[in-house]
Parts: C-alpha cells; structure tokens; sequence
C-alpha cells in the first residue's frame, strides 16, 4: 500500500535544522527508490502527522536484528532492541536517531549507524499506515 505524500500543505510542525538538511540532502542523494520514499513519508509525518500514542516505523518482528523504531509526538524517534530492553535510545530529531551508532548504544554487535542499518536491508519492514493515533 502506498502512503498518500502531499507536499506544501499547511505547516504543524517546524522541523529542527538537522532533519530540514536530512531532508533536503535525501530529497537529491537518496541511493534507491525505497529511501526516497522513506523520507518523503517521514519528512511529511513529521510536519503533519502528529503522534502522540505513537507512530511504528519498524517493528522487532519485522527484522532478525529484533531492532524496532518508533516515531513519538512529532519528530522525536525511539531506537531499541526486543532484546536488549534496558538498551532503548530517545532522540530529539531524526537525524539525530539516524546517525546513532547501533553498536556504540549497545543495541547490535556490529557497528553501523541506523542509517546504514535500514540501507543494508533496503528499508524493508518499514511501516508507514502504524500511526497508534490512527488505529
């Protein structure tokens, strides 16, 4: 199912610096179609989607990594690992959830940044219709 994207629509939420460069630096150097669309669904959810219960954007099912991300209020993104419970990271922005080292937090014994990690598996179980605030 494909997320409907509407640009330029009324403005909820002023993006922080860091993901309005994310934004525009991914909006030319998207490496596949399917990162495109990740952060076109992203860039508008995070304008005008907000989530206060929660948005999914990758289960622990979804992955053999047990790694999961959630997207909270607006632009907020939580990073964790089924298995490691104590391990959970809380970032302001995405580009900030992005460059996380998985390995450094100590939620994945290899080290790649997030960004890399969802590179690697080509964003695969990623959700984008998971808005808690919806269901």
């Amino acid at each position: 199912m494909k997320y409907n994207i509407k640009r330029n629509v009324t403005k909820d939420n002023d993006l922080w610096d860091a993901d309005k460069s994310l934004f525009a630096k991914m909006d030319k150097e998207a490496i596949s179609e399917r990162e495109r669309e990740f952060f076109d669904i992203q860039h508008y959810k995070q304008v005008n989607n907000y989530a206060s219960a929660n948005d999914l954007v990758m289960s622990e099912n979804s992955n053999t990594d047990h790694i999961y991300i959630i997207r909270t209020n607006a632009d907020e993104y939580i990073v964790g690992n089924e298995l490691v419970p104590d391990k959970e990271i809380h970032t302001m922005n995405l580009n900030e959830a992005l460059t996380t080292n998985l390995k450094v937090v100590g939620l994945l014994d290899r080290d790649l940044t997030l960004l890399d990690w969802l590179r690697e598996r080509d964003y695969q179980g990623v959700e984008y219709e998971h808005n808690f605030d919806d269901i």
